[in-house]
């Protein structure tokens, strides 16, 4: 290869196809010296092999598609992999002789044939276009306002003729109009998501049409139709169909689930009208999602306007049915009545109110009605009803379900009740009675009865209630219903006994007997009771039970009955006695006498068991006392009280007797008037020791362990062993009596003595201004008396005491001073408690004296200690930790002078200190400065520390908050 220029060059091997040579090209540069050329060097490419060559084509034809996978084997050994270029070749090189297969792969297409076997010799193997894929998927979506639709079906078309069928449904779907020219390979249909596909079409140009319905519904898909064009690859549509417009339908029915209404107008949204047919069934065209508005009208029956919700999910709109039916109504009088039209009708349903339909002068009107039960009368006016107008039916009960109702008729009737009456004996003349049932109008009627027949003519129609004016007899059935609607009525009264009445203050039983011979009984409730005797004749009643009556017979004739009075005098009581022993058990009864039922008898069924009884008068009350000549026993209870109610009262207590216990003792020496005490289970009982100081506890509790205790005033006793014996030791006592000047006992006085043996005792004088100082031992006792405001004469006294000694003292007391009586109370009158009162004399001989007080809880006070001769201050005590509650008093002081008498009733007001204060300010400035200022509040000893800030505002004046003092 000659090199006429010096420079930089490439040298390539150009080999036939699919031969392979290394290395395949060779970059040179001549300068002449350094090069190969220049040094005489060979520069040499080296054959490696040839390659096979082929071409993956689509079905149908000569191309076929990029991106397939190729691999090449020989044997088992894999030799090489490589994908097909843009036309869907494919090359592998360097390859030695031999045979070799080819393979194609691909994740998602179907390849027809996907191997070939090729042999290389001394040339390149051509394995043509052996390798076929059998077409490519078409999918797209379709949405509904932005949501995925199903059910649309899709329908590919076109001209040629197709190599092979796609992956779909051949043809188109049943309703579907090809109005494109096209022939329809096949169709597809949306899944859930609202996509759908189209597999193995091969590639071409194709006509896509969307159809959209169901058997109510037809759907506007946009667009109508789309060209597509299918290459060498799978093909999504980037843009999805829409469903634009749809088809609503509905039927309308008489009743829910009921027959079907054809021929009603349908208005919808005010707009479009259709008409059902003969199915019920309208339609509407191209309706977009959203609420519409339906109106139905239809002969005869009222619907109520609706706004449903339409959507292509739901363009079907349930059944609707009638809000109200037709009802009609017509009233018809004779000739000659004294009224004629309009008439108003009332109509009540159940749980609905009742409306009023109002007819035309010939009687007739309609009304609509929703479905229900209602009732239909006529109403009449004042003037009609006094005339005597009626109608028959009274009412028609009638229910409005699924159609209208053509015509309620009600027309003027006048009917005819006739009877008859069976009576026990031969059947006087008897007035029957008719009158209206209860709620309904009109004047009750009477005829005469002869022989047990009777007629009642010109009723109209109506409710009646039907009766013999016969009340001492006893009916069958008293009062029969009778109700004269379109025919006349025949009826039957039978008598079946004569009623006896009888007044009773209690229940009682009564046996009788008739002149007949029959017998039995009746019971008589408290109160009125009526009683029906089976035949006639003479009746003796006689009662028997736990009252007694005033009679004890009564006769009752059925020719003349009376009324039968019974009123109870008194009552049976009973009780019983129940012991483990016989004895003569009786039982005392305390009232405004005192009785003795006894000695009991024993209970033929329990001879344990003493039975009493007597008859109480109601109110009456009694005390039932058990015992016995004996007097041995102890009962529980040991009485029993009360009063007797209105009515019996049988096993009111039952006295369980048993041995009772008894304590037998004595005082040694004798003494008499020893107060004994026995004590046991929370009982205390006391006895008295006779002249012999003996003396007998009992009867008591044999199941109780008793202690028994002795004592006398001035007497030692110590109990014996021997149980409830005692030895009885007189003590010397000091009695004391202390009188005013007046000679009036003086109470309260504090009497202290002592002496003796180690002897000390402090005691107020009672009531009657004595007190004993008891049980004391031989010896010498200094007594003194004291109490506020008194002088005693004498001041004090030694007394010398003998034993067994009784000294009688008495003592004089001079009143020396006074006291105040006051209250302290709020300014609202209310008391406070735990105010210090004082009152200090005044002047030179009383300014030492000062006496004080605190109030109570109720506000009061007493000052003790005020001396007639001077003139106290009452005031508010003050001094540190007193009265710090209170801060003064009003008046703060009052002038009190004790003249030989006690101050009553002064009153001090009590202010308690100030907690809290407000601070109220106006600022003097121009208002125009008054929106920048604000007032402030400190403590004096806090000068930098504000406590209250305040803005002033637009007004001068401010307040600040409550402070603290």
């Amino acid at each position: 290869m000659p090199i006429y220029d010096k420079g930089q060059y490439i040298i390539k091997v150009s080999p036939p196809s699919g031969w392979s040579f290394d290395p395949e090209e060779v970059s040179v540069k001549i300068d002449g010296e350094t090069d190969a050329c220049s040094q005489g060097k060979d520069i040499n490419f080296h054959f490696k092999g040839f390659a096979v060559i082929g071409k993956v084509v689509s079905i149908g034809s000569s191309s076929g598609p990029e991106g397939v996978t190729v691999s090449l084997h020989r044997g088992d050994a894999l030799i090489q992999t490589t994908q097909t270029s843009a036309d869907g070749s494919y090359v592998f090189t360097p390859l030695s002789s031999g045979k070799y297969t080819v393979v194609a792969a691909h994740p998602t297409w179907t390849l027809i044939k996907n191997e070939v076997t090729v042999e290389v010799a001394d040339e390149n193997g051509d394995a043509g276009a052996s390798i076929v894929v059998g077409g490519y998927s078409l999918s797209g979506s379709v949405i509904t306002d932005g949501q995925p639709t199903s059910g649309v079906n899709f329908i590919l078309h076109s001209q040629d003729t197709l190599a092979a069928q796609p992956a779909c449904t051949p043809g188109s779907p049943a309703g579907y109009e090809n109005t494109l020219g096209l022939p329809a390979v096949c169709y597809v249909v949306s899944d859930a998501t609202g996509s759908f596909t189209f597999g193995l079409v091969s590639p071409g140009v194709y006509m896509l049409a969307p159809y959209f319905h169901s058997s109510t519904t037809k759907y506007e898909v946009t667009p109508s139709k789309l060209e597509v064009v299918v290459s060498h690859n799978d093909l999504v549509l980037q843009q999805p169909f829409k469903v634009e417009g749809f088809s609503m339908s509905g039927r309308v029915t008489k009743s829910p689930g009921g027959e079907v209404i054809a021929g009603a107008k349908i208005l919808l949204d005010k707009v479009r009208a259709a008409v059902t047919d003969e199915n019920g069934l309208y339609y509407f065209e191209n309706i977009q999602s959203g609420k519409h508005k339906i109106k139905i009208t239809a002969d005869k029956l009222e619907f109520e306007e609706m706004t449903v919700n339409i959507s292509p999910k739901q363009p079907v709109v349930g059944d609707l049915s009638p809000l109200k039916y037709e009802v009609c109504f017509s009233v018809t009088v004779e000739k000659t009545a004294s009224h004629s039209g309009p008439w108003t009708i009332k109509i009540t349903g159940e749980g609905k109110a009742a409306q009023t339909l109002q007819t035309d002068v010939d009687g007739r009107g309609c009304i609509y009605l929703t479905p229900g039960s209602y009732s239909a009368s006529v109403k009449l006016s004042q003037a009609a009803d006094e005339a005597g107008m009626r109608f028959g039916p009274l009412e028609h009960l009638f229910s409005v379900t699924s159609d209208p109702i053509e015509e309620l008729a009600f027309s003027q009737f006048l009917g005819e009740i006739s009877g008859r009456i069976s009576c026990l004996e031969e059947c006087p003349t008897l007035t029957v009675s008719l009158q209206p049932a209860q709620g309904r109008s009109g004047a009750p009627r009477s005829v005469t009865a002869k022989d047990g027949t009777f007629s009642i003519t010109e009723v109209v129609p109506g409710s009646y209630l039907l009766s013999v004016q016969k009340d001492d007899w006893c009916w069958k059935l008293k009062t029969v219903p009778v109700t004269v609607n379109t025919q006349n009525v025949e009826v039957s009264l039978e008598q079946v006994g004569y009623q006896l009445t009888l007044a009773s203050s209690h229940e009682t039983t009564l046996s009788y007997t008739t002149t007949t011979g029959a017998s039995g009984t009746i019971v008589a409730q408290k109160g009125s009771t009526l009683v029906c005797m089976s035949g006639p004749g003479m009746y003796t009643l006689t009662p028997v039970g736990c009252h007694k009556f005033g009679s004890t017979q009564i006769n009752w004739n059925t020719s003349s009955p009376n009324l039968v009075t019974l009123s109870a005098t008194k009552h049976q009581l009973t009780g019983a006695v129940r012991a483990t022993e016989v004895a003569p058990f009786t039982v005392e009864v305390q009232s405004g006498s005192k009785t003795v039922l006894g000695p009991l008898n024993p209970s033929p069924e329990n001879p344990h068991l003493y039975v009493f009884e007597l008859w109480v008068r109601e109110g009456e009350t009694i005390t039932l006392t058990p015992g016995s000549p004996t007097n041995l026993y102890q009962y529980e209870p040991s009485s029993h009280t009360l009063t007797m109610p209105a009515d019996c009262v049988l096993n009111t207590v039952t006295f369980q007797a048993e041995r009772a216990l008894f304590i037998h003792g004595k005082i040694t020496p004798s003494v008499s008037g020893v107060t004994i005490t026995v004590e046991g289970n929370g009982k205390v009982y006391t006895y008295t020791s006779d002249a012999d100081g003996k003396y007998v506890a009992g009867p008591l509790d044999n199941s109780v362990q008793y202690s028994v205790s002795a004592e006398k005033r001035g007497y030692v006793m110590n109990a014996l062993s021997e149980k409830g014996h005692f030895e009885a030791y007189k003590l010397a006592e000091i009695v004391v009596e202390v009188k005013d000047e007046d000679g009036a006992p003086l109470p309260g006085v504090l009497l202290s003595m002592s002496g003796g043996k180690s002897y000390r005792q402090n005691s107020l004088t009672e009531n009657d201004g004595t007190i004993g100082f008891l049980s004391l031992t031989p010896g010498d006792y200094f007594l003194r008396p004291m109490m506020k405001e008194y002088m005693f004469d004498p001041a004090s006294k030694m007394v010398s005491v003998a034993e067994g000694a009784t000294i009688m003292i008495t003592i004089r007391g001079s009143r020396v001073a006074y006291s105040v009586y006051g209250h302290t109370v709020s300014l609202s009158g209310e008391a406070e408690t735990d105010v210090v009162v004082e009152a200090v004399g005044q002047g030179p001989e009383c300014d030492q004296y000062q006496e004080e007080a605190m109030s109570d809880a109720q506000g009061s006070f007493r000052i003790r200690g005020l001396y007639p001769k001077c003139q106290y201050e009452l005031r508010l005590k003050k001094g540190s930790g007193i009265n710090l509650h209170v801060q003064r008093t009003l008046p703060s002081v009052r002038s009190v002078h004790a003249d030989n008498k006690d101050v009553r009733d002064l009153k001090l007001i009590v202010l308690r200190p100030f907690n809290q204060m407000d601070v109220a300010a106006k600022v003097d400035t121009d208002p125009q400065h008054l929106s920048s200022l604000v007032a402030q509040l400190y403590r004096e000893d806090l000068p930098d520390s504000p406590i209250q800030t305040i803005k002033l505002g637009l007004h001068p004046y401010f307040m600040l908050p409550s402070n603290d003092c």
